[in-house]
């Protein structure tokens, strides 16, 4: 669990709550969302075409090295792997391709990613108040969409990301690694953590909003712009 300024966290997975009302977010095609399994951890990502996946590289850090059903068969020559769910209930392995811990974002290989729907990854930054929907798996639960805004620009929150941006979607243990849409179904951003709503500066609790890597710095790691 990472901490940041006494009240931040990264989660494995997280969740929204308190949702806004009235916003017409679109996501993409059903089968881009991925539900993530680790031997003793789950996250979310998603698939964005050629072969990948993406999510946060917290969710794929402690990977094994495994190639059997189960994650058996393990030995340090085989790459990280873990378990991939898509939303239409697909079921196969993925191999961890690389991961970056200074912005929180790894990529996938599927074994066969022909059996997942690509979403197009917007390469820009989120605009202040511009509504969002957020996708993943919170609290073990399967594929569940938020809804809020964008209610921060993109910034630095050292020591867990060099880029986020803010949103005023509550995120706890769920949604790590999901996408997040923009208006129009594109993906604008990944789901890397959350405020501690348990802090309490000041002796009053702190309400809990999101932050998300934005899909310009993804688009960068990828090397599209």
């Amino acid at each position: 669990m990472r901490i940041l300024a006494a009240t931040l966290f990264a989660a494995s997975a997280l969740c929204v709550v308190g949702c806004a009302t009235g916003i017409q977010s679109n996501a993409p095609a059903a089968g881009s969302s991925v539900r993530i399994e680790l031997p003793t951890s789950l996250g979310s990502g998603v698939y964005i075409g050629n072969g990948v996946i993406i999510t946060a590289a917290h969710v794929v850090d402690d990977a094994p090295r495994c190639n059997g059903a189960g994650f058996s068969n393990c030995d340090a020559s085989v790459p990280p792997t873990v378990r991939l769910i898509s939303d239409q209930g697909d079921v196969q392995t993925g191999e961890v391709l690389w991961l970056n811990k200074e912005y929180d974002i790894a990529a996938i290989r599927p074994a066969n990613a022909r059996r997942f729907t690509a979403a197009p990854l917007a390469c820009r930054d989120a605009v202040v108040g511009e509504p969002l929907a957020a996708e993943g798996n919170p609290l073990g639960m399967q594929f569940i969409t938020m809804h809020g805004y964008v209610s921060g620009t993109v910034r630095e929150l050292q020591p867990n990301w060099k880029s986020a941006f803010i949103t005023d979607m509550t995120t706890i243990s769920g949604m790590s690694g999901g996408p997040v849409y923009d208006n129009a179904g594109q993906v604008i951003g990944i789901t890397v953590g959350s405020a501690d709503p348990n802090a309490k500066p000041g002796g009053s609790a702190v309400a809990a909003w999101g932050f998300a890597v934005p899909s310009s710095a993804v688009c960068s790691l990828l090397g599209r712009v």
